[in-house]
């Protein structure tokens, strides 16, 4: 017996009676006969499901395990023996005709392809059965991240292959390539080179793994992210691990973006009040000239006074300040507005290779210049440290959460892995030629480059003027980012741990954003060094995004189709080895 589910208050009751002579007949029951629960079967409780099979007298029932030719009798129908629910399964043999049955035991893949099919099929038959007017508790839960939080501009539509490849550029173009210089140094010359082409490709490969086995971010018509295609292949356990994984990376770009951000704040209002004559140096008290208060049109200059200005306007106090601009942001339940502004990345970025080129040819003509021509002075070929660079650039290239939301909205998706792959070069040229240029160009010891090189540049240098305005654009651009980034984690949070509710309620998401900030503050005050951060982060959420779990799908899914080989346990097995290596390394060095 089994109850069909009808959106209208109307529901059918279906008795059918297969008998082993072959007759078949089927019996409507009347609504008025039927139990309060069988007329709901959709709404007992979250202990029940919307479709059930009823035990008979002898303890049979029609589930995965029955043969079809284990049917039932009209006398057990009349039994009054209490009844007990399970939940339907859509078993594979049941879904396949014999002659498809024959045709996959010749062809494994072909049977694991239907396999997937059928599994999400079956969600979309689950999804659909709930009456319109009552709650259902096993619809597929929509905890997709919305694609437009990626795509720039926000759009909802199909997208051409530019935007495809520039939202790809502009979501891994994040706060690393300003740790790019530094990290070369901590490498080497050719050492950082290498590292940027070796972890590119291992990246990108990776990734394309993850576009294979997610169909471009839609499987059967269904949306999925590689959370779904890891829970898919390798269980319950995988998916729970890519979420909390995915978690902690938004979590450290977060506390990335309210070090710089509080950095950028007080060099802008350092250079307008002029509390110091230094970007970023927390060693030495800020004073107030009263000259240039005096001189000062902004707010922001009348904002200091020369009386609190040593005492408010600190490098310690700033993070603080920044509650007051942020926390509102990041409450609001849509964060529409903030997609809009995606594409100032883009422009970021450009200005930050135009400023690393120019300071780089003409920092000769700029007194006090950091930066200018080539100095192979103090440079050195290679560093035991080189590991500090392998852990920036796992997540320089992480693209991995987020790949199949900006693919699934391709107008021609056969060109997915033409469009990734070219993405990963630009990548991976903007940081070579912001982190080579500037290593070369850097005057003096190497070792002095800051692992944000903007902080290089002091208000006495005559090119400074360039560097202020990177920090005024990335900050104008981080604070429209940021409510991005907690709204990922919050969105994250709320459907693994509230059913698919990504808002709960305004308490749980201010707890939520409560909690990240107060890390965010703590990480900015006591622990500022971004490099740190990011080759720890990198590292961690690496080894299990970047290396560990895409390997492992692809070797369940060679193994599923009969075509595992020696070869891909050996290559992939190495490659896990690799992102394992690089966490450890992380601990080693100094």
């Amino acid at each position: 017996v089994f109850y069909i589910a009808h959106p209208s208050p109307t529901v059918l009751g279906v008795d059918l009676i297969v008998e082993k002579a072959g007759r078949k007949s089927i019996h409507i029951k009347p609504l008025m006969s039927m139990s309060s629960d069988e007329t709901q079967p959709l709404l007992g409780s979250t202990e029940s499901t919307s479709i059930q099979f009823r035990r008979n007298e002898e303890g049979d029932n029609l589930s995965e395990g029955d043969d079809d030719e284990e049917l039932l009798s009209p006398q057990r129908r009349n039994s009054s023996m209490p009844e007990e629910r399970k939940p339907f399964d859509l078993s594979a043999h049941m879904m396949k005709n014999d002659t498809e049955e024959h045709e996959y035991e010749h062809d494994k893949s072909k049977k694991h392809e239907a396999g997937v099919l059928q599994h999400h099929t079956r969600y979309k038959y689950y999804s659909r059965l709930a009456p319109a007017n009552k709650p259902n508790f096993i619809i597929m839960p929509s905890h997709i991240v919305p694609a437009p939080i990626y795509v720039i501009g926000g759009s909802k539509g199909k997208q051409s292959s530019m935007i495809t490849i520039l939202s790809i550029w502009n979501t891994m173009m994040g706060t690393s390539v300003l740790a790019m210089p530094w990290a070369i140094e901590q490498a080497g010359f050719t050492a950082g080179i290498v590292c940027i082409v070796c972890m590119c490709a291992v990246a990108l490969y990776t990734c394309q793994i993850i576009l294979r086995v997610g169909n471009g971010g839609r499987l059967n018509g269904v949306d999925v992210e590689f959370a779904d295609v890891c829970r898919i292949y390798l269980g319950e356990k995988a998916y729970v691990i890519a979420v909390i994984f995915c978690i902690i990376t938004i979590i450290g770009a977060a506390m990335v973006y309210w070090v710089l951000m509080s950095s950028f704040l007080y060099s802008v209002g350092d250079y307008f009040g002029s509390c110091n004559s230094t970007i970023g140096n927390a060693t030495v008290a800020p004073t107030l000239s009263a000259n240039t208060v005096a001189s000062s049109s902004s707010f922001l200059s009348s904002l200091i006074s020369k009386s609190h200005c040593s005492s408010v306007w600190t490098e310690k106090n700033i993070p603080l300040f920044l509650i007051c601009i942020l926390f509102p942001l990041t409450n609001f339940k849509s964060i529409t507005f903030f997609t809009k502004f995606n594409s100032l990345g883009i422009v970021s970025i450009v200005y930050i290779l135009f400023f690393v080129i120019y300071a780089a040819a003409n920092g000769d003509s700029y007194s006090h210049s950091p930066v200018g021509g080539i100095n192979f002075d103090h440079a050195s070929e290679f560093n035991t440290s080189f590991i500090a660079l392998t852990g920036i650039l796992s997540l320089a290239f992480f693209i991995h959460n987020g790949c199949l939301s900006i693919m699934r909205n391709q107008e021609n998706p056969h060109h997915n892995s033409r469009d990734l792959t070219i993405a990963f070069v630009l990548v991976a040229l903007t940081y070579s030629i912001v982190g080579v240029t500037y290593f070369l160009a850097f005057k003096g010891d190497k070792s002095s480059i800051h692992n944000n090189f903007l902080q290089d540049f002091v208000k006495e240098d005559g090119n400074f003027v360039f560097a202020l305005v990177a920090q005024i654009f990335l900050l104008i651009q981080m604070t429209t980012v940021f409510p991005l980034l907690l709204f990922i984690s919050r969105f994250q949070v709320m459907t693994t741990f509230f059913k698919g509710n990504p808002w709960p309620g305004l308490t749980h998401v201010v707890v939520h954003n409560v909690v990240v900030i107060i890390f965010c503050v703590l990480i900015a005050i006591y622990y500022p060094s971004i490099g740190a951060i990011l080759r720890y982060t990198g590292a961690i959420a690496g080894v299990v995004y970047v290396f560990a779990l895409p390997c492992l799908v692809h070797l369940v899914i060679k193994k599923k189709e009969g075509k595992l080989t020696t070869l891909d346990i050996v290559g992939h097995s190495f490659l896990i080895f690799i992102g394992v290596a690089n966490v450890i390394g992380q601990f080693v060095i100094s």
